[in-house]
């Protein structure tokens, strides 16, 4: 197996302000004998993949990362996966996709809302993309792509390896919101009547900005906050959004390590490693176990030629997370390798 060194470019804004689509969370159907004698049996829907999204950014500024940027300045940008489930609780497989968006130009670094935003003269790099709408973002592809090398001509990306990070406050499996710190930023929508994480920029419980430093975690290694669930007494039985009365203490605890390895080099074996297909899709190549987390996907981006004019990057980063059971309809589609490696590791 090959080890690849992925550079360039799904993370940060001009910037640094990261968007993060929802995680496609769906759920099985199962069954239960009620009776040992008979056989009733009862059908219901199982809970959605308890997986949550982390995005820890670096702040490089005292607004999403607008002042400090210059050649070779690097930042932290953490991007894995924590299976939140408890310990009795199911595997998970995951996949992420990264998108890119650069402009450059008059007005790149106003801020949609803000005066002259909606009359800036700034161009994207790539012609006809939208950078109020992720869809038309480029995707980042592994090997000789067109529309990434734009990117890479800006941007490195390093990838991979380990980090220590908190566990999730957020312990709803019906919540698609991102775990963010630093200068990442989460545009997720919430569910009807969902309270955000509280540990969230500007939440009860926030995060302090230095959170999204790769080593924050290991010399700040305990957190008191609301955790977050879904409560099955609320709305009559259905069940709803909730938060804690009371916090409580998570402790930090180190990622899984995680190598790089492209569909190509990939040897059929399930590891810990990314395996970064055609298509995009960047398969964690093992079961994901409850209370773990992936190995770093993206560890830091370096910003290697500066533009000579105002400029704005984002990265876009799409999630997808099933059990094995679940996969084949949670998953939006795949190559015949994506294929073959899901088929692998859920045997």
């Amino acid at each position: 197996m090959t080890r690849t060194n992925f550079n360039s470019r799904k993370m940060a804004s001009i910037i640094a302000i990261v968007l993060v689509i929802a995680l496609l969370l769906t759920g099985t159907y199962a069954w239960q004998s009620i009776s040992q004698l008979a056989l009733n049996q009862a059908i219901g829907n199982a809970a959605p993949a308890g997986g949550r999204l982390h995005d820890d950014f670096q702040v490089m500024g005292a607004n999403f990362g607008e002042q400090n940027w210059r050649k070779d300045v690097n930042a932290n940008k953490d991007i894995y996966v924590e299976n939140f489930e408890t310990p009795d609780g199911r595997n998970i497989f995951v996949r992420l996709r990264l998108y890119e968006y650069m402009e450059v130009g008059q007005g790149a670094n106003l801020h949609p809302g803000e005066e002259g935003f909606d009359e800036r003269g700034a161009l994207p790099l790539v012609a006809g993309a939208d950078r109020e709408d992720p869809l038309t973002w480029s995707l980042r592809l592994p090997g000789d792509d067109t529309n990434s090398n734009l990117f890479r001509e800006y941007w490195t990306w390093n990838m991979g390896g380990q980090k220590t990070f908190m566990p999730t406050f957020n312990r709803d499996p019906e919540s698609k919101e991102t775990d963010i710190k630093g200068d990442a930023a989460d545009t997720q929508i919430l569910q009807p009547g969902e309270a955000p994480n509280t540990t969230r920029r500007g939440g009860a419980h926030a995060f302090p900005p230095e959170a999204g430093l790769a080593d924050h975690f290991v010399t700040n290694p305990t957190k008191d906050a609301q955790v977050k669930f879904w409560d099955w007494n609320l709305n009559s039985g259905s069940g709803g959004p909730a938060l804690s009365p009371t916090t409580t203490t998570h402790t930090a605890k180190p990622t899984l390590n995680a190598a790089i390895v492209l569909m190509s080099d990939w040897d059929g074996t399930p590891g810990n490693y990314w395996v970064l297909d055609a298509d995009g899709w960047c398969y964690w190549a093992a079961p994901l176990t409850p209370e773990t987390a992936t190995g770093l996907l993206l560890d830091s981006i370096t910003l290697t030629t500066v533009p000579h004019l105002e400029w704005y990057y984002g990265i876009h980063v799409e999630a997808e997370m099933a059990t094995a059971d679940e996969w084949e309809t949670a998953f939006t589609g795949w190559t015949p390798a994506g294929g073959n490696l899901m088929n692998t590791i859920t045997e």
